[in-house]
Order: structure tokens, then C-alpha cells, then sequence
């Protein structure tokens, strides 16, 4: 049980209502019984000491019981604490560092984690729109920022989430933005794309349309990765900024794995004749390197592979000379995975395909897209069932909803 000692100070009586001393000292245990760290904390009215003594027992009953010096870490210390606590890759690591300098730094990174309230989450909602930032970045970005709060609770820093309390319309789980009909570029578009890229690079973007690959995995297609019987790629290999030191000797180039998945879990993605094609030209015309038959090489250094930002590089010179500006490597992903479920696709084989985590994802981000082909759907039964019932007619007889004259005694029985 907590208690409550007086410890009086040296000021005189006079001067002790506006002394600094806190006579008042609070003693207790963390939650654990004997083995809970004992803290003790001082007050300067014996009310507030008796109102903290009964609320820490009280939380300890309940389960909630949250350590004083915990919400006094700043939002940066915990910030480091929760992605630490991850298994992300370096390149993962380095990207939310990014994130956190431009949006989460300059608001939160020096405030208590206990003292960031829902009200702080709205100003910085509010700031993120003064700044220009799209209400989908912003929504994305406070789910990463619910993910750290979350961790605080978990860590018993905080009591509650300030993020949910921020915005209660929003639905819960939802952490993945819908593609909108401007992310997803057309037939004609993409293959404007495709002819404004470089001959040297060409089929790794062919890779991305035809066979759903993110930009690592095209730079890393090989011809060990081919099945050209059965027209399957094997995706387990990506082109990577960081972490290749075991496969290329160096911290850029290749390494085994892609992204959710280890090199044991490698994907498979069936492969359209048309984009078997594309790769045949391009081994006929600039051949493989290395053990395993890679397909593109560096265009400044003999075996080597090319680096990511060199190809993301490429894929916006050729956007932007296709007069389609606003597309970025994934839309050519977006692309693929619009046309596989408007031809109705199981979502569950597209997510394979695309190697998402799970079905979830594609349900999320793509859900919507189904939702349109209802049309599509009604209009595929017509066809199979309306056009063929003309010879029928007159001979289906439709069930009879009211009883004839000999059935009454049976419709008495129902009765």
C-alpha cells in the first residue's frame, strides 16, 4: 500500500506556505508485489499526496497503472526506441528516418510523449495541410504515428493512444490508401512510358507491367529466375541501396530475398507470352553476366548491377517525355493488378502474384476496383443464361403462389 510521510523543512513557519519544499513524500511499489521498484513521489499539499496515493493503488488494481518518469521521454526517444524494436531492413530504417525529420521532428521530437494529446494531433493534422501535403499522405502518415503510440501504451510510457481520440470517424485497421482512377495509367499511357525508356532497360519496366514486379525486383530478373517452359518467374532477388554485401560484395547491388519475403519464400508470377518475348530480344541483344544469368548490367561499371536510383531516374525522364508526369514506377503495378481484377482474377492469386503480405492488402488498396466489375459480372450471366432462353419459353413453368382447387386440404395441413 502506498503511504504517506511528512518530512518538515528548516523554513520558518511563517514563510513555509510559499517555501519550495515539498513535505509531503508518497512511498509505493511498481505493480509485482514485493519484486516492484519501489519509487516515491513529493507533494506540497497533503490532499494532492493522499488523491495521488489512492489513484496509483487504484491503478495497480486495474491493470493500468503507467510509471510517472515514462511519459517524460520525449517523442524522439520513443520514436528511436519503437523502430529499433522492429526487424526492418536498412533501407526501411533510413526511409522512416526520413519521414520522421520532415513530419514528425519539427512538431513532436521534443515534446514528453505524455504530454502529446489528442488536441496536439489535430494541430499537427492541421499544420501537415498548411504545409500542402494531400489528406491521403496525411491519413497515412498518422497511422505510422498511431503505430509509436501504440508501442508507448504497450511500453506503459502513456495510458492511451492520443491518435484515437484525434479522429473518431475513421475506421479502425484501415492503414492502406485506395488507388484513385488517377494513379492507375492506361494501355496507351503505359506503353507510351515504355517506348521513351532506354532500349539497355526496357524489359525491366515490361517486368513491372506485364508481371507486377517493383522496381528492386526488375532490376534483379535473371535467367536462372525463368521457367521459359512453363512461362514462370521465380521473384527472389532485389536490387538493393543497402544490405548486399553478401551476394555483391558491396553495400549497393543484389541480395536474396524481396520484400515480406525471405529468399526461402520466393513468389511466383506467371509470365505473358508477349513479355517472354521482350526478354528473349533483350538477352539476344545485350546477353546475361554473372552466375546467374542477370539481364541488366551497370552502364558505367562491367558487372555490376544497376543502381535503383539510376533506374527510378530513368522511369521519370520517360514519364515525363510521355507527357505522363504523375505516374511513378508503381503505377505500373497499379496497372497490372487493375487489369487482373477486371478480367476476374481471384484477389487471393493477385496478392501471390504481386507478393503483397497478405489478401488484406489487396483488398484495401484494390477493393473498390471489384466493386466495379459488378457490371461486368450481371452482363457475363446474361449472356449465359438470357441469350439461351428463347427456346425454353413456354415450357418453364413458373411455381404456382397461390393453392388450386385440390390442394386445399394439403395447405391446411402447412396451416
Amino acid at each position: 500500500m502506498a503511504t504517506i510521510k511528512k518530512e518538515d523543512c528548516t523554513c520558518p513557519r511563517r514563510k513555509k506556505p510559499t517555501c519550495p519544499h515539498k513535505p509531503y513524500r508518497v512511498t509505493y511499489r511498481e505493480p509485482g508485489g514485493r519484486a516492484g521498484k519501489p519509487r516515491q513521489v513529493s507533494f506540497k499539499k497533503l490532499e494532492d499526496a493522499e488523491a495521488f496515493a489512492v489513484k496509483v493503488e487504484r491503478d495497480k488494481d486495474l491493470g493500468t497503472y503507467i510509471n510517472p518518469k515514462g511519459g517524460q521521454k520525449t517523442f524522439e526517444e520513443v520514436w528511436q526506441e519503437w523502430v529499433q524494436a522492429g526487424t526492418l531492413e536498412e533501407s526501411s530504417r533510413r526511409n522512416y528516418q526520413s519521414v520522421y525529420d520532415n513530419h514528425y521532428g519539427p512538431f513532436f521530437g521534443s515534446k514528453p510523449i505524455g504530454g502529446i494529446t489528442p488536441t496536439t494531433i489535430l494541430e499537427w493534422e492541421a499544420d501537415q495541410k498548411e504545409r500542402g501535403y494531400k489528406e491521403t499522405g496525411i491519413n497515412g502518415r498518422k497511422n505510422v504515428l498511431s503505430s509509436v503510440f501504440n508501442y508507448a501504451v504497450a511500453a506503459e510510457f502513456i495510458g492511451r493512444n492520443p491518435c484515437k481520440k484525434a479522429n473518431p470517424r475513421r475506421g479502425p485497421g484501415r492503414t492502406m490508401t485506395p488507388v484513385t482512377d488517377e494513379d492507375i495509367p492506361t494501355m496507351e499511357e503505359v506503353l507510351g512510358i515504355i517506348a521513351e525508356t532506354p532500349k539497355l532497360i526496357r524489359a525491366g519496366f515490361w517486368a513491372m507491367a506485364g508481371c507486377g514486379l517493383r522496381p528492386g525486383e526488375a532490376l534483379a530478373l535473371a535467367d536462372e529466375s525463368m521457367n521459359w517452359e512453363r512461362s514462370i518467374l521465380t521473384v527472389d532477388h532485389q536490387v538493393s541501396a543497402y544490405g548486399c554485401q553478401e551476394i555483391s560484395g558491396y553495400r549497393r547491388g543484389v541480395k536474396r530475398g524481396t520484400k515480406h519475403r525471405t529468399f526461402e519464400q520466393a513468389r511466383q508470377t506467371p509470365v505473358p507470352d508477349s513479355i517472354k518475348e521482350v526478354f528473349n530480344d533483350h538477352i539476344d541483344s545485350f546477353g546475361t553476366w554473372g552466375e546467374r544469368g542477370w539481364f541488366f548490367e551497370s552502364p558505367r561499371l562491367n558487372d555490376r548491377h544497376p543502381s535503383y536510383d539510376w533506374f527510378l531516374d530513368q522511369f521519370k525522364t520517360a514519364a515525363r517525355s510521355a507527357g505522363t508526369p504523375q505516374y511513378t514506377p508503381k503505377s505500373l503495378r497499379h496497372f497490372l493488378v487493375a487489369e487482373a481484377i477486371h478480367n476476374g482474377i481471384p484477389l487471393f492469386e493477385i496478392a501471390a502474384w504481386v507478393g503483397h503480405r497478405t489478401t488484406r492488402t489487396t483488398e484495401l488498396v484494390y477493393g473498390h476496383l471489384v466493386r466495379r466489375a459488378m457490371e461486368r459480372g450481371a452482363r457475363t450471366m446474361h449472356n449465359r443464361l438470357g441469350l439461351k432462353l428463347a427456346p425454353f419459353k413456354g415450357l418453364i413453368v413458373p411455381p404456382q403462389l397461390t393453392p388450386v382447387e385440390g390442394d386445399i386440404e394439403d395447405w391446411d395441413d402447412v396451416a
